[in-house]
């Protein structure tokens, strides 16, 4: 269970609701392929069909006037000493741009530190389409510990982040 500090300011109950809230999310960024989509859909179903603690996936949700904002998922990577795996960050396109990403991700990083994390990782895209995300990361304090190549296609690699927390 989440603790009541950084991330109480986020709603940390998944609703079935929740499940087409993510995908409008996602999808309103205009970064996501259709399989990214899919992904994102999944991770909030498994949670609400097993819960956080046997799917792996704990997930903060930003509420706003007229919906979800934002939200992220994260969870432990099993067997390793308590690395934990940013799964996902998104921000509605027109929630965008005030910094609800990077509370999302401290209160994320709160939430894992409670639960035993040392280290997260965030993966992305090397590709152009996907540099705002790599900045990010840097911006919020996470070093870029490599890229592997045609990972997702012949012309997308897999750039990895890590920070310790």
């Amino acid at each position: 269970m989440l603790s009541k500090t950084k991330q109480s300011a986020f709603r940390n109950i998944a609703t079935p609701r929740d499940v087409d809230a993510v995908e409008r999310v996602v999808c309103s960024t205009g970064v996501f392929s259709a399989a990214e989509v899919a992904i994102a859909r999944d991770l909030i179903k498994e949670h609400l069909a097993k819960g956080a603690d046997e799917s792996g996936y704990y997930f903060l949700f930003a509420d706003g006037a007229v919906g979800l904002d934002g939200y992220v998922c994260f969870g432990p990577i099993p067997a390793t000493d308590a690395r934990f795996e940013l799964y996902w960050i998104a921000v509605d396109s027109e929630a965008g741009r005030k910094g609800l990403g990077t509370r999302l991700l401290a209160a994320a990083e709160d939430a894992a530190l409670q639960m035993g994390a040392k280290y997260l990782i965030a993966e992305t895209s090397t590709t152009p389409f996907y540099s705002a995300a790599r900045s990010f990361y840097r911006a919020v304090g996470f070093s870029h510990l490599g890229d592997i190549a045609n990972w997702h296609s012949d012309t997308d690699g897999l750039a990895v982040f890590g920070k310790r927390l």
